[in-house]
């Protein structure tokens, strides 16, 4: 037996319909254009259910050591990048407050930068 969506809707399907609702006359319009949106309704269904169960085989699990791997190497960045940022800042912190006063704009980037790395340790906890 062949899926549902190897059977497609064609224009012989539709005009079916249509000389059955031209036969039958207004008291059975509604059932008929029914029947016939049922049908559709159907196709789609099994077409979908087949992309879903498609999607969901293809999806392979991640190497739990390659993940590992790779939430070390996230980790190691983000602390890299803190350890060398910080002292970085300080003096860039440092040399613009002596020349414009505006030193204390840096802060606003570190909180932002602390939001993403939590945002960033945060989805690899979930996972």
């Amino acid at each position: 037996m062949r899926p549902m969506s190897d059977v497609p809707l064609s224009a012989q399907d539709v005009r079916a319909a249509a000389e059955v609702h031209n036969e039958l006359g207004p008291d059975y319009s509604d059932a008929v254009v029914e029947s016939f949106l049922m049908k559709i309704d159907k196709h789609i269904e099994s077409r979908v259910d087949e992309r879903l169960a498609i999607r969901k085989h293809s999806r392979k699990p991640m190497d739990p050591v390659r993940l590992r791997t790779w939430r070390f190497a996230l980790a190691g960045a983000a602390a890299g990048s803190v350890v060398v940022g910080l002292p970085l800042t300080l003096i860039a912190a440092i040399a613009l407050s002596r020349s414009t006063g505006h030193g204390d704009r840096l802060a606003v980037i570190w909180v932002v930068l602390a939001a993403i790395y939590g945002l960033a340790a945060y989805r690899l906890r979930r996972r």
